[in-house]
């Protein structure tokens, strides 16, 4: 075993990622394959599951209009209105990028040791927590990117300017950006290894499904690949896992604990993000949807609609509506996001055109009202591919409503032009606006001057 001390850490170092200021409160040397799982479970709670991508909602176009009587703290929105108006500096709401590399910081803790550990009686393989923990850095470095990184373009990937990436641990490392292209091969090379580590093929039970297992693994990598246009790539991971994970009807559902986005519902493949946690659960609550969104909906036949709570605004002659759903629901990739994505792959693809379409309708089939369907079927088996993209990418706003997905969907394809009113005024992102990437935050470029070098 190497003579590192790995420590379970009460703060880690900065947001500039380069490990300073490591304030130790007892240093724990692993040497049992069982510490390493303890180590590695400390990373996945290190992962700012409650915020990594929270915030982007009020980015979007999800959100018409924030609330600020729904604040326990009313100083709380004052940030938040920073964000909302995409004026990005020191008083925006910071997103938690030092909290990702805290993450992928116990993840190498992991992967650079563990292969010198005493096997114990824990049962578990140590390729197993490996593996986990390449996923798990892969994971982090994925949301880094599409946060702080350009949009992915195959055709400049190579020079736009991604992030810093983070593959060991080296206090002396210089921590400057790399490009997206580099981000994005190191995401895949370390989803390659633990494909080839990991064995359990998914978790046992809903307490345990913040973890990877190999169909989580390939459910991620079927999003990267979609990000990177990787058509057909994409789309034949995505088809190999529907069978195994079946959608909810909500023409039949009857258990309230078995919803869609719910951590126990057969669509649940990875709940380790926690999307309506943010500002102890009080932006849930203020963030009103756009009418633009609302206008998705087929309010008399979509039974998503139903999930949505109505609220009366002073001064408002309309009710306001937001989503219903609990602080404490996880969610990161589910069973409907393999259907979209296997829709939108398929789409680019002539050979698949037509069970791209079915992939649609499938998801849809299990969303709106059986009597709409034959309306629905009729329209969809009509569409060209590019009719059918819109309408994926309507039906991505629909099913994954301030889930985390919008900001990334707009910025990796459309980038269209976003008009938000705040306090009487009004901001417009414009159409494939710099703005679609964040920039380091301050607190980050304090700590290493490098991030913008």
């Amino acid at each position: 075993m190497k003579k590192r001390a790995y420590i379970l850490l009460a703060a880690l170092a900065t947001a500039g990622c380069n490990y300073l200021e490591i304030e130790p409160v007892g240093q724990v040397i692993p040497h049992k394959t069982s510490e390493f799982r303890a180590l590695l479970t400390t990373g996945y709670y290190a992962y700012p599951f409650g915020e990594a991508q929270s915030y982007t909602a009020l980015l979007a176009d999800e959100v018409g209009m924030i609330d600020a009587g729904a604040f326990l703290n009313a100083g709380d929105v004052v940030p938040l209105g920073y964000n909302y108006t995409w004026q990005y500096g020191s008083q925006m709401q910071e997103l938690p990028y030092q909290f990702f590399y805290q993450s992928i910081f116990y993840a190498n803790a992991v992967i650079e040791n563990i292969r010198d550990a005493d096997v114990d009686d824990a049962g578990e393989p140590m390729e197993q927590i490996l593996g986990e923990a390449y996923a798990l850095r892969a994971y982090n470095h994925f949301q880094l990117v599409n946060l702080y990184g350009q949009p992915y373009n195959p055709a400049t990937a190579s020079t736009d300017r991604g992030i810093v990436l983070s593959g060991h641990i080296d206090i002396e490392q210089q921590f400057r950006p790399t490009s997206v292209g580099n981000v994005y091969a190191h995401i895949l090379d370390d989803i390659a290894r633990a494909e080839a580590l990991m064995s359990l093929e998914r978790q046992p039970d809903a307490t345990r499904n913040y973890r990877f297992s190999l169909d989580a693994l390939t459910a991620f990598r079927a999003r990267v690949l979609l990000y990177m246009q990787r058509w057909q790539e994409a789309y034949d991971a995505a088809v190999t896992l529907l069978a195994k994970y079946p959608l909810v009807d909500l023409n039949a559902v009857s258990d309230k604990t078995q919803l869609p986005w719910q951590a126990g519902s057969t669509e649940s493949i990875l709940a380790l993000d926690r999307p309506f946690a943010a500002a102890n659960g009080d932006l849930r609550r203020a963030c009103l949807l756009s009418d633009g969104i609302v206008s998705l909906f087929d309010t008399a036949n979509d039974l998503r609609f139903n999930y949505l709570q109505s609220k009366t605004i002073e001064g408002s002659e309309q009710p306001r509506y937001g989503v219903n759903r609990s602080s404490s629901d996880r969610i990161s990739i589910r069973a409907a996001e393999l259907y979209l994505i296997a829709a939108e792959a398929g789409s680019y693809l002539p050979a698949e055109l037509d069970k791209a379409r079915g992939y649609l309708l499938d998801l849809e089939a299990r969303r709106l009202k059986t009597e709409a369907m034959e309306a629905r079927r009729n329209k969809v088996e009509g569409l060209d591919a590019e009719a059918l993209r819109r309408e994926v990418a309507d039906e991505r706003a629909r099913e994954f409503l301030l889930e985390g997905h919008r900001w990334l969907d707009l910025r990796r394809t459309t980038r269209p032009a976003i008009t938000h009113s705040y306090e009487g005024s009004a901001y417009t992102l414009q159409p494939n606006d710099s703005r679609y990437t964040l920039p380091f935050p301050q607190s980050a470029v304090n700590n290493n001057p490098d991030l913008n070098s």
